[in-house]
């Protein structure tokens, strides 16, 4: 093993052991929920998951962007992964974009879920803003929706560039219908590392 490689490593695990949960670039913890939940383990997924900001859309979509026809709307995915009270979700009509404001992210291979309907298929790209403030988009892939409520699958994103993962310091998330009307709710990120 060359030495640049292991001085990386090295460089790599210090970096990780000292950071945690990353703040957000406004250093408030309204955007940082640490608190995690197995909330998709019904679904055979036992990763811990963190709230979205906003991820409920209980209370609107304050710190989201939304665009075109975007919009909170009555009606919640009957699963109440959340919590039994919530009521509301999001639409997003073909033209239009749903972003997430900035969160907390933890370096390393992460993941996120929510749940959703519709009659189409919804792209999710990823901002990612580094400590520099460098902004990087990054495709999320796309997620095929039905007429019925369900869990999506793991959307996944990994970033194996060492630069990449010791300068990450917040992403946000975009929704954007490829096809047809896309509804979500309850969105959670994976924060990779115990919080």
């Amino acid at each position: 093993m060359s030495l640049g490689l292991i001085g990386a490593i090295a460089l790599l695990a210090a970096f990780s052991a000292h950071a945690g949960v990353a703040s957000t670039a406004a250093g408030s913890a309204r955007f940082c929920d640490r608190n995690s939940a197995r909330v998709f383990l019904p679904w055979n997924d036992n990763a811990y998951y963190m709230l979205s900001p906003g991820g409920t859309f209980e209370a609107g979509a304050p710190a989201w962007t939304l665009t075109g026809q975007a919009a909170v709307v009555a009606g919640n995915e009957p699963f109440f992964i959340h919590s039994q009270s919530d009521r509301r979700s999001l639409s997003i009509p073909a033209g239009s974009s749903a972003t997430s404001p900035e969160m907390c992210f933890s370096t390393g291979d992460w993941h996120f879920r929510f749940v959703g309907r519709g009659s189409g298929r919804v792209r999710v790209t990823v901002r990612v803003r580094g400590l520099l403030g460098v902004i990087s988009i990054l495709d999320g892939g796309t997620v095929s929706l039905n007429d019925s409520w369900r869990p999506s699958p793991r959307v996944s994103l990994l970033l194996t560039n060492i630069g990449g993962l010791l300068t990450t310091k917040t992403i946000s998330l975009r929704f954007a219908p490829v096809s047809g009307t896309a509804q979500i709710d309850d969105v959670y990120v994976d924060p990779w590392v115990s919080t």
